[in-house]
């Protein structure tokens, strides 16, 4: 029971932290130009499965190989590259410094390491999670604002059949 109040604490924390960012960000932003990206420029990234806090809903693969079948239209397009332009980098960022956390928490452990590093890289790696799948979230409600309801839920129909 403990463990879940940790971590309900932990999301808390990375939704408080990412909405914060995310203002400041706006405020930046009339400062600094956002790099467009592509779904079509995004090659595989199931390296980052492993770094969400749950089971990551990744459709941007079905997305990419079935928008014909899909009837994407270019605003569709529009707005889910939209998302990719502000969030892909950073959930990048956040999953490869997951993968060298949980690297150097593994030596730790393995090593005898110290026993406030592993508990701080513990927290450090929860907490990134958590922030990772919040962006995984977003990603999915753009996604599902984007298309209308069928084109949506054919998309989710060809993901599944994608997994088998």
């Amino acid at each position: 029971m403990k463990f879940f109040q940790v971590l309900l604490v932990i999301l808390i924390t990375a939704v408080s932290a990412n909405a914060q960012t995310e203002e400041s960000s706006v405020s930046e932003s009339s400062n600094t130009q956002t790099l467009s990206i592509t779904i079509d420029q995004i090659g595989n990234d199931s390296w980052m499965d492993g770094a969400f806090l749950v089971k990551r809903y990744n459709f941007l693969p079905v997305l990419k190989k079935y928008r014909n079948e899909l009837g994407l239209t270019e605003e569709q397009l529009q707005a889910v590259n939209t998302f990719y332009s502000k969030y892909y980098p950073k959930m990048e960022e956040l999953a490869r410094s997951i993968q060298e956390k949980e690297k150097e928490l593994n030596d730790l452990v393995i090593n005898g390491g110290d026993s406030k590093r592993i508990r701080d890289l513990i927290v450090e790696i929860a907490k990134e999670k958590a922030e990772l799948t919040v962006y995984n979230i977003k990603e999915v409600r753009t996604i599902q604002n984007a298309l209308t309801k069928e084109q949506f839920e054919k998309l989710k129909n060809l993901a599944q059949q994608e997994v088998i």
